[in-house]
């Protein structure tokens, strides 16, 4: 790979949420330089049934300081940050593509469009926004949203993440992210 990191001003850490919201979360930036940046969380889970199908649905609760109907460059500052959530067998990594940028090895799809193991559940645009304090933005998928089947040894992947169209700083905090399994019929 022949790029600066430092250009994309990538920070992540468990921190306390911004004044006048309450408790801590994960804090998340990064500046797209490239019309395509995605940010993500990932948890493997075990003790699922080996082998097995699970219906996936999930919900998060985030700090976001973007209103509606900003203008940005190469979209909007939030109705162009797309929130997806996703399950997978295989651990969600960074990997060198044939054109030596970074994608990722599963199916997240692409921006506004969903992959084979990512759904879009919303974006970071909060209307309770004014000015540019923080305020919580509650987004979740219906039951039984994704499914995965699970390894030999019932494990499986977890990911949360914005896949941004925006060409500038995003800077969120995830304060609740929640999956719900459950073994299909």
């Amino acid at each position: 790979m022949d790029y600066d990191p430092a250009i994309y001003e990538l920070d992540s850490e468990h921190r306390a949420l911004p004044d006048g919201l309450e408790g801590s979360g994960i804090y998340i930036q990064g500046h797209n330089r490239s019309d395509d940046l995605f940010m993500y969380l990932k948890r493997r889970i075990e003790g699922l049934e080996p082998s097995a199908i699970y219906t996936v649905s999930a919900s998060i609760d985030m700090a976001t300081n973007i209103s509606p109907a900003m203008v940005g460059i190469g979209g909007s500052p939030g109705e162009s940050v797309y929130v997806k959530v996703g399950a997978s067998t295989e651990e969600p990594v960074a990997v060198t593509g044939s054109n030596n940028h970074l994608r990722m090895n599963i199916d997240k799809g692409n921006q506004s469009r969903s992959g084979s193991v990512m759904e879009v559940i919303g974006d970071v645009a909060n209307p309770e926004v004014v000015g540019d304090e923080y305020r919580i933005k509650s987004l979740a998928s219906g039951p039984g949203f994704l499914s995965v089947e699970t390894d030999s040894e019932g494990r499986a992947w977890l990911i949360v993440g914005t896949d941004s169209g925006f060409e500038g700083l995003t800077t969120l905090y995830y304060d609740q992210v929640s999956f719900t399994l459950t073994l299909a019929e």
